[in-house]
């Protein structure tokens, strides 16, 4: 065996890698032209990475403020539907769905129709050139006034 094991060593068989080379020339971790490719390829991909999470993450403000905005014009036609003044559901609008909110009121028959508009924000922070809106009808309700009843 004392032969075997002079011949290994001297061939390089068996011993860790790299061994018997000039630093930075062999095969394992941290060679010469490998060495910051690691930090160098994330530097190249973090802003890309940024760049995703921030439109994710303005996606899902966009969809909450729609949501507020449908809820905000529902509240404000079942306010008409009781027959509230159209004030009174402006202000429930504005309080639900955010006070830049626009309000339009309309009375069709027996239905009354609000529609809500408020300008689209990236991140909210920057105003775009386009309007999130919402619409909500309701049948407005005829209650007998109090005198008219026996």
């Amino acid at each position: 065996m004392g032969e075997f094991d002079g011949a290994c060593e001297r061939s390089g068989i068996g011993t860790e890698p790299g061994a018997g080379l000039e630093p930075g020339t062999g095969p394992g971790p941290g060679t010469g032209r490998e060495r910051g490719s690691v930090s160098t390829e994330f530097a190249v991909a973090l802003p890309g990475v940024v760049l995703i999470l921030g439109l994710l993450l303005s996606l899902a403000m966009h969809g909450a403020a729609q949501v507020s905005l449908e809820e905000g014009a529902r509240a404000a036609a079942r306010e008409l539907a009781r027959g509230e003044d159209p004030s009174a559901a402006e202000q429930t609008a504005s309080r639900v769905a955010g006070q830049e909110v626009s309000t339009a009121i309309s009375r069709d028959g027996e239905y009354s129709h609000v529609e809500l508009t408020r300008p689209v924000r990236l991140l909210g922070l920057v105003e775009l050139d386009m309007d999130q809106t919402a619409e909500a009808s309701a049948r407005t309700e005829h209650v007998p006034a109090a005198e008219d009843s026996p």
